[in-house]
């Protein structure tokens, strides 16, 4: 079955290979394929823990996990890896004291070079990332590996039962903490036996337990330009075309009814095109980081604040009085669709979203059933109810109170989750806390991929 793989993955990567090369010129990704490889790893470790997210979102959910670990077992060195380029950003600027790796391309040989490296006592995984080759070579060698906020789409699902290779691989898995029971079903359905399987709800829900903090946000409001009368309105996480509705949106309405956009492309390569998209209709534009360098002011509400920073965007959501969150305006495939609601949610600000959310489905109907939320059918739709929200401060203060309201009642997952890990390591914590317990956090560790 290795072989077969490798095979597999190589005449993907022949028959990819423009695409493939263009994309990484594009992302900047190019200068971590030597270390996908297995290449320039650093120095071994012994008996670490290795988590892993696929993407920003993915490795922010770590951070409450990553700081209990740090506070009950110093002793341990963790690994974090991401696969994008804006998952290992994320995750160099959020653990600068761990060792951060681009996550290994799923050849076998790859595989064993990253374990025999790192020498993993447990691996974690966000979500959905299951490769098999990993999965498999982790079984062989008897490593515990935790799926936590674990979830299966429908169509991810059906390709699996049919192809078998992830179900399969999925079986070894030491545990699965499902965000809910329609994904544990589906874990169940491939093969999983049942006792491996808790449903524990979503670690999302755990990622801002200071949200109240309204002095900073308005410090931040106020350097940033905006008057308290001023209606801000931020587009995070927008894939192309939503930066384009958000502005005609705001465009649209009329008389006392006025918004000040910040837009925040999920890609920041895209800042250029979003600062055409605004100056072509007449707004100046401002980057983020031209503001922050001091090379130009904060547009306030005379213009319009494009950034292209990466990991502001839920202290950005706070300087906002609405959100509309990206990746949901247009269809992207059945496995995609939405971004983090709760980010803006739990800082009681009221929501808006397209129809493509499979990312966060369960959040989005909770958003929507609690009127939190408003789901929007297309452009068209999103200019109606943002003028909605923009003329009428009293609901939308009111939705954003039972939008935190949402979010706090789901919170605990990553607690519970916590504990189960731990339960996978009470065998050896006595090892754990014996060595070096006096161990402080080390240096920011260097990284060669670091921009």
């Amino acid at each position: 079955m290795r072989l077969l793989l490798d095979f597999v993955y190589l005449t993907a990567v022949v028959l990819g290979s423009p695409w493939i090369i263009c994309r990484l010129f594009v992302t900047r990704d190019w200068r971590s394929v030597p270390r996908r490889l297995g290449f320039g790893l650093g120095a071994a470790t012994r008996r670490c823990i290795w988590l892993h997210g696929s993407s920003a979102g993915e490795v922010a959910v770590l951070k409450p996990l990553i700081a209990r670990l740090e506070r009950d077992m110093p002793a341990v060195e963790l690994v974090v890896s991401a696969y994008t380029y804006t998952g290992l950003a994320t995750a160099r600027a959020a653990y600068p004291h761990h060792r951060v790796v681009p996550f290994p391309l799923d050849f076998s040989f790859v595989v064993k070079r990253f374990l025999n490296r790192f020498d993993p006592r447990l691996i974690i995984i966000v979500e959905s990332e299951f490769w098999p080759n990993l999965l498999a070579e982790a079984r062989r060698r008897d490593i515990s590996t935790a799926v936590l906020n674990g979830r299966m789409s429908e169509r991810s699902w059906r390709i699996h039962s049919r192809t078998g290779v992830v179900s399969r691989a999925l079986r070894g898995l030491t545990l699965i903490a499902a965000q809910g029971e329609e994904h544990a079903k589906r874990f169940r359905a491939l093969g999983v036996s049942d006792d491996r399987i808790c449903v524990t709800g979503n670690m999302k829900f755990d990622l801002a337990p200071d949200a109240g903090d309204e002095g900073a946000r308005r410090v931040m409001r106020e350097s940033l330009g905006y008057r308290p009368d001023d209606t801000v309105v931020i587009g995070g996480s927008l894939h192309r075309g939503e930066d384009e509705a958000l502005l005609d949106a705001c465009r649209a309405l009329e008389g006392d009814a006025q918004a000040s956009p910040i837009l925040v492309p999920r890609y920041p390569a895209d800042a250029a095109l979003v600062r055409q998209h605004v100056e072509a209709r007449g707004w100046r534009s401002v980057l983020k980081t031209a503001v922050d360098q001091g090379e130009a002011e904060a547009p306030g509400s005379d213009g319009v604040l494009v950034v292209d920073t990466v990991g502001e965007l839920r202290e950005l959501y706070g300087v906002a009085d609405i959100a509309f969150v990206g990746g949901s305006l247009h269809y992207r495939g059945a496995n995609k669709g939405g971004h983090n609601l709760m980010e803006p949610a739990v800082l009681g600000v009221p929501v808006l979203f397209g129809p493509y959310n499979y990312s966060f489905r369960e959040t989005a109907d909770d958003l929507v059933r609690s009127d939190a939320g408003i789901m929007v059918s297309d452009a068209a739709d999103l200019a109606t109810a943002l003028g909605a929200l923009v003329r009428d401060p009293g609901r939308r203060r009111a939705m954003g109170g039972r939008a935190r309201q949402v979010v706090l009642r789901g919170q605990g997952a990553t607690e519970t989750n916590y504990e189960m890990i731990g339960a996978l390591l009470a065998d050896e914590r006595g090892e754990l806390q014996g060595i070096a317990v006096s161990r402080t956090m080390p240096k920011a560790a260097t990284d060669p991929d670091s921009p």
